[in-house]
């Protein structure tokens, strides 16, 4: 199982481990042998060479039987019944030359932000592996220059714990005071802490609405991926396409995180080089699988998309109504000056007829008649 544990509110250590189902069954196998109530007390015993340090930090933190069981990565990876109980150890390196101090707890761990697993923060309320997992010993832990100390916990799994996959991580942080008023930091490392439940294993996916809106030109499409079930499983998605000339398929990302039991995470995927004129019909499509066991594949719902181009449309009938009613316009001037030009004509007629035949026409009507009028 690959794995990136990204603690929240300081430097962290990426570490990845695997854990094949063969090793698994193997060491439930063991577990279960070691004494009744499945209970097993293993001897620590450190790894002959230090682990090289996480994030540029002076030291370095790994399982107890690091080299001699089935665990890789130095992290750390049990089957047990529910009402069972293990316990374990973890090493603490300083590689510094001087005296550090460590503070060790358990954490739930989470989906994070983006997509990964992220520990609690300490002081939150542990729900699962967080509050099962146990210290032998104070949380508090002084290493001394170039040495290594132990650190001895219990995972007890309590009555009723329903199968499936449970994760935790065994932090350890170094706290860097602060100097000349800066703020302190912290560096921590977060070693996995896998557990599984025994029984029937639930893979169960879900998907959210698919959504869409308009980004850079596109179309930005977002899911997000629901577990439902009670396994630990990664997954990978894609936007399948269809309508044009031929159907095609744009990845969804990030892809090939894991997602707890109960988490979720948010996936998205762009789709540019839309058309000018057409349909589309968009559909999300997640393969969620379980490291070494059964894979699924859900659908999500169906975006259909329809694309025209009104501002070409509406500026082409902007212009033609416009030509239209200057066209409209121009006519009704033109017939008036026609009629200006008849009535002109036929009053010029009227006039040649008139001299013609000898009688000018008077200027004033009025003037004629006071003309014709003799006075004694």
């Amino acid at each position: 199982m690959n794995c990136c544990l990204r603690a929240r509110g300081g430097a962290t250590a990426t570490h990845r481990a695997r854990f094949p189902a063969l090793w698994s069954l193997l060491l439930t196998g063991l577990v279960l042998a070691l004494a009744p109530g499945a209970q097993a007390a293993p001897a620590p015993v450190p790894s002959p060479t230090p682990p090289e340090p996480a994030a540029g930090a002076p030291f370095g933190v790994q399982a107890g039987l690091y080299g001699l069981t089935t665990l890789t990565g130095g992290h750390f990876g049990y089957a047990l019944k529910a009402g069972a109980r293990i316990e374990d150890s973890a090493v603490i390196y300083n590689e510094s030359d001087e005296a550090r101090t460590f503070h060790v707890y358990g954490a739930d761990v989470t989906n994070a932000a983006g997509g990964g697993l992220a520990p609690a923060q300490e002081g939150q309320k542990m729900g699962a592996v967080g509050a099962w997992l146990k210290l032998d010993s104070e949380a508090t832990v002084i290493v001394q220059p170039k040495s290594s100390a132990t650190v001895r916990f219990s995972l007890a799994v309590p009555d009723g714990t329903p199968p499936g996959s449970y994760l935790g991580s065994l932090v350890t942080a170094l706290r860097t005071p602060a100097v000349s008023g800066r703020v302190n930091t912290e560096t921590r490392i977060a070693r996995l802490v896998e557990l599984t439940v025994p029984g029937t294993a639930d893979l169960q996916v879900s998907l959210t609405e698919l959504e869409h809106r308009p980004a850079g030109g596109g179309e930005e499409f977002t899911v997000t991926v629901r577990n439902t079930g009670n396994v630990l499983y990664t997954f990978a998605g894609t936007l399948n396409i269809t309508g044009g000339s031929s159907a095609r398929t744009v990845p969804l990302t990030p892809t090939g995180i894991y997602v707890i039991p109960g988490g979720s995470a948010t996936i998205t995927g762009r789709l540019a080089d839309l058309p000018a004129l057409g349909r589309r019909a968009v559909t999300a499509s997640v393969t969620a699988t379980v490291p070494g066991g059964a894979a699924k594949t859900v659908d999500s719902n169906t975006v259909r998309l329809s694309y025209f181009p009104w501002l070409i449309v509406t500026l082409t009938v902007g212009g033609l109504l416009a030509l239209g009613l200057l066209l409209v316009i121009t006519r009704k001037r033109r017939r008036a000056w026609l009629r200006r030009r008849a009535e002109e004509r036929t009053a010029l007629r009227a006039l040649r007829r008139e001299l013609r035949a000898g009688n000018p026409p008077a200027d004033d009507p009025r003037e004629g008649q006071a003309g014709g009028t003799e006075h004694p």
